[in-house]
């Protein structure tokens, strides 16, 4: 117990000496990360900054045509996007040089990016590096340490050499490598199409996309299916923008229908939403409604904004033949699967049609969505719209549609709007029922501001049939008289309610497990083949004496 309580004072000795050094050692690297954050970041060429992001894609392209697994192909896809606001006219003529071999779609690319006037791109920062490396110089060591040997530095100063040399042996293998890879060209055509695009130059864009699409076509490699599907894309919206969407359903039908026999799902998906928006554009609802239930959209490969724009289409299709239930189901869908820190538009767009479907089906969205951000100034008509319908007030509901009338004519729901007045009417009477126990027909004119008292008495007889208000007209003394309001707990209200809480509860559930991805190699699969000689063997050997486990 003494030698105990002797060694106490120096175990506390070193554990305050640890925690000393552990303090120092902290404050010393807090000192130099905030020396670094002061110092400037280095300016980077945007060519060398452009090639470098290139070569990543690129490399992640070669990946997915060595495994052929389709996650690093949309991996490469998704790496696009960063590398759009990179590229210029000097990146792609040097991705032309580096990646593509010598073709006609070649040279009209080239001929293309010759009437590109050339923008002068300002250097950019160096992006935010690892921890630095410490370099060890020979006259910070102290003078105890032993200075490198002329023979050491000489031998040192080879193996760099050699090491630099076989890197860039294996370089230029790999860009020969790449200039036979077809994934390798069609992706630099496909960045010049998006370029050209992005400058303007929308006859240029469509020829290199319509030659593009024509080259790809001619390989029967799976691993070009998605780069296909994003040409037909780019293609269709160059037809968009000349205004001649008209003239490319039937090459679309084709695309399609060639996507399907190819068991393309990406394709499929991309090509049916272009057919669809191009019905939708020129108001098709029927031939958009008949490829709807002919066709089914292939939910395993295919990507969420696809899948987004797909439940859109559809709701927007169900929402004008009446079917408002699967209407608003599918736009709650598009809005929840759509990229919430991006596509603002297309969000907008889905929000607008959904504010008005809610409305149609008698149900009052929720004040939250009219002030979500980046959307408040566009869904401020809708907002006007809602609050007219919430009220029943029939005279705020002519005066917003009058005030909105061609933006609602530009979002194409002008006429789902005019729909909305008989929801307005039946909202104003269920109040009045609500408030009067029995009340003039005229009275209900007027406060509901219809024409005529005789059009009142027709719609308060409809509604009283429809069972929207539970009421009964008196014809001789022309009053509407209200019968005593039932407990609501004694209707099949809660049930409905709670079945359609339950059932979406479900269809999540059911989203949620088809996006999930399972590994598709085992563990067997993994092994090496003396590991499997091996197992194999422990398996003979254990069949073996189960055997004469048997005899005995």
């Amino acid at each position: 117990r003494v030698e105990f309580l002797g060694g106490i004072p120096s175990f506390l000795g070193r554990m305050g000496s640890k925690e000393d050094e552990a303090k120092a050692a902290a404050a010393a690297a807090a000192a130099e990360a905030a020396k670094k954050k002061e110092e400037p970041p280095k300016p980077v060429d945007p060519l060398t900054h452009g090639m470098n992001e290139l070569k990543a894609v690129m490399q992640t392209l070669d990946k997915a045509v060595s495994t052929k697994e389709g996650r690093f192909m949309s991996r490469a896809i998704r790496m696009v996007t960063t590398l759009r606001r990179l590229l210029s006219k000097a990146v792609l003529s040097k991705a032309i040089e580096t990646y593509v071999p010598d073709s006609p779609t070649r040279e009209q690319l080239v001929a293309f990016l010759a009437k590109v006037e050339e923008v002068e791109k300002m250097q950019i920062d160096t992006p935010a590096a690892g921890p630095p490396v410490e370099v060890k110089d020979e006259k910070s060591e102290g003078d105890g340490d032993k200075k490198e040997s002329d023979k050491e530095r000489e031998e040192r100063v080879k193996k760099e050499e050699k090491e630099r040399l076989e890197k860039e042996r294996e370089e230029a293998a790999w860009l020969r490598k790449m200039l036979t890879v077809p994934e390798a060209e069609t992706l630099v055509l496909l960045l010049g199409a998006i370029f050209l695009l992005d400058q303007k130059h929308v006859e240029s864009a469509l020829a290199v996309s319509w030659a593009l699409i024509q080259r790809v076509l001619t390989f029967n490699r799976r691993t070009l299916d998605p780069l296909l599907s994003k040409a037909y894309f780019y293609w269709a919206r160059c037809v968009e923008l000349k205004g001649q969407s008209a003239q490319i359903r039937n090459e679309l039908l084709s695309g399609y229908r060639t996507a399907v026999l190819k068991h393309d799902q990406i394709g499929q998906a991309t090509i049916l939403n272009l057919v669809l928006r191009n019905y939708l554009e020129f108001n098709l609802y029927e031939q958009a409604d008949t490829l709807i239930r002919k066709t089914s959209f292939p939910e395993g490969d295919a990507s969420n904004n696809q899948l987004a724009r797909y439940l859109y289409y559809t709701g927007r299709v169900k929402a004008v033949q009446l079917e408002y239930t699967d209407a608003f189901r599918n736009l709650q869908q598009a809005a929840r699967k759509a990229p919430q820190q991006s596509a603002l538009g297309f969000r907008k767009t889905v929000y607008k049609l959904s504010v008005i479907v809610q409305l149609l089906l008698g149900e009052i969205p929720d004040r939250s969505i009219f002030s979500q951000k980046g959307m408040v100034s566009a869904l401020r008509p809708y907002l006007h719209i809602a609050q007219a319908v919430r009220v029943g007030d029939l005279g705020a509901f002519h005066k917003a549609m009058q005030e909105h009338a061609e933006g609602f004519k530009k979002d194409k729901t002008y006429s789902l709007i005019v729909r909305m007045r008989h929801n307005v009417i039946k909202t104003g009477l269920k109040k009045i029922n609500l408030a009067y126990s029995q009340i003039s027909l005229a009275d209900v004119c007027s406060k509901l501001r219809l024409e005529s008292v005789e059009d009142t008495e027709f719609i308060v007889a409809k509604c009283i049939l429809d069972g929207v208000i539970d009421a009964y007209i008196n014809h001789e003394t022309q009053t509407m008289v209200s019968k005593a309001n039932l407990d609501v707990y004694s209707t099949s209200e809660p049930q409905m309610q709670f079945h359609k809480r339950v059932a979406f509860c479900l269809d999540m559930h059911n989203q949620a497990v088809k996006a999930m991805r399972y590994a598709e190699n085992t563990k067997t699969e993994w092994e090496s083949a003396e590991e499997r000689r091996e197992r194999l063997k422990q398996e003979e050997e254990m069949m073996n004496s189960m055997d004469e486990e048997d005899e005995f």
